[in-house]
């Protein structure tokens, strides 16, 4: 574990040292509602689930220092699943996933805010499951690419450490998260989250004094 840190963050002084290429360094916490679509073949039907709730956090790094485009690719722990609902009784369904995520981010600087969409994929990790629906009766797959798009407001600040609110929406899209004969199984999650990141090298107010001369 020790020896895992201390790679990150050299990894990390190496980047930074890199004339702007690293930009920040963050972290990030919320909430998520989990949601799932079956899709069952034979017969041809869908069953929309109810919503389920769990948590979410990243690491992440943001690259490049445009001032209306950059990229951020994080690694984030993220809650997902559903609830199913049955004449005969409830069945929760958890799943624990790893994700790696990465987004172009597009921002506009005001006096106040900087207010920024991002959109990019993710590629999620199985780590566990817990589902009870009855037909469901195998393991998710343990590797599967989602997309995600979301919308941010970070705060002007003069030091070098800002904070900021996301929300995303996260579909599977791409690919489903589980599959077996005659059903399928999509994730769609939404997540709220705030966070706080430091900036290397944050940009420093200038005063133009003008100079007069008699």
């Amino acid at each position: 574990m020790k020896k895992g840190i201390l790679f990150f963050l050299m990894f990390v002084f190496v980047l930074q040292s890199k004339a702007q290429f690293l930009n920040s360094i963050g972290i990030t916490a919320g909430v998520s509602a989990g949601n799932q679509k079956f899709y069952f073949f034979d017969p041809l039907s869908i069953s929309k689930k109810k919503y389920v709730f769990g948590g979410n956090g990243s690491v992440f790094l943001e690259f490049f220092s445009g001032d209306y485009a950059r990229w951020v690719s994080e690694i984030q722990f993220n809650q997902k699943g559903s609830l199913d609902k049955q004449p005969e009784g409830n069945y929760a369904n958890k799943l624990n996933y790893i994700c790696w995520n990465n987004y172009l981010k597009l921002r506009y600087e005001m006096d106040r805010i900087i207010p920024y969409i991002l959109v990019g994929p993710r590629l999620e990790y199985n780590l566990t499951q817990g589902t009870t629906s009855p037909v469901i009766t195998g393991k998710f797959l343990p590797l599967h690419v989602s997309a995600a798009g979301g919308v941010g407001v970070e705060f002007i600040s003069y030091s070098n450490f800002k904070f900021f609110t996301e929300a995303f929406y996260n579909p599977d899209i791409l690919m489903p998260a589980y599959k077996r004969t005659g059903l399928s199984v999509r994730n769609k999650n939404i997540e709220l989250r705030v966070g706080l990141k430091y900036e290397f090298g944050g940009r420093k107010e200038t005063c133009n004094t003008p100079t007069y001369v008699e």
